[in-house]
């Protein structure tokens, strides 16, 4: 059967996104309106005055199109040296760091940061791009513009030669630095399947190509139900 998209945008860029999500999924895409993944890497990270590779262990969860969750925990020698937790519920920004109590931001820039970081996620699972509200764009053979109506925001899709996803970027503040930056997400050729869903067996992110991390799906659940509370911070 083939991939149904309802999608807005000009024929040529349909036809790309059609091509990546079969060379992905094949020809029975999952349908995805939330996801959990548990992953393990190593990040950058400063520890006295020197920054270096760390291991990382990062939970994400996710209701498309407006919600996200991202737990994180960093350890050097086995030893938790940072840990914390960005989370958006819609409208408000939350975060914390070393367990301390969440903060609530309505900053624009802040919420725009987490509206980019999640709509790239949304981007290398491929599927939530065929929905009404988003409008695409083929900027050249192998290049399309995503952008997301509903806050304006855009990212870029690029593939290789054989059509599957290579990696997506999009311009939004950096939260360690508070300045805006470029946000990539490159993804290894090589797969990994959980059940029905397919993802990239290693993800890669960079900020403005300074590398941030590393990590690798351990686990993942296609639409799990979230409750709504998980990204306002208030439970687990």
């Amino acid at each position: 059967m083939p991939v149904l998209l309802l999608a807005q945008g000009d024929p040529q860029a349909k036809d790309l996104l059609r091509k990546a999500i079969q060379a992905r999924y094949g020809l029975r895409p999952p349908a995805l309106e939330s996801l959990h993944i548990n992953f393990r890497g190593r990040a950058r990270t400063k520890i006295g005055p020197v920054n270096m590779w760390v291991p990382v262990e990062a939970i994400g969860r996710f209701c498309f199109p407006d919600k996200m969750r991202w737990d994180f925990a960093v350890k050097a020698v086995g030893v938790q040296v940072n840990s914390g937790t960005e989370a958006f519920d819609g409208a408000s920004y939350r975060n914390t760091r070393r367990s301390k109590n969440a903060a609530v931001s309505t900053d624009q820039q802040q919420i725009e940061s987490m509206q980019h970081r999640l709509w790239a996620i949304a981007a290398v699972m491929l599927t939530p791009l065929g929905e009404m509200f988003v409008k695409l764009k083929a900027n050249t053979e192998n290049e399309i513009e995503a952008c997301n109506t509903r806050f304006n925001g855009a990212v870029n899709l690029h593939l290789r030669a054989d059509q599957k996803l290579d990696y997506v970027v999009t311009d939004c503040q950096n939260p360690d630095t508070g300045k805006r930056e470029t946000f990539r997400l490159q993804l290894s050729d090589e797969l990994m399947s959980f059940g029905d869903l397919i993802l990239p067996s290693k993800i890669n992110a960079f900020w403005n190509d300074e590398p941030y991390f590393e990590i690798e799906p351990m686990d993942a659940a296609a639409n799990p139900n979230i409750d709504s509370t998980v990204f306002e911070l208030t439970t687990e």
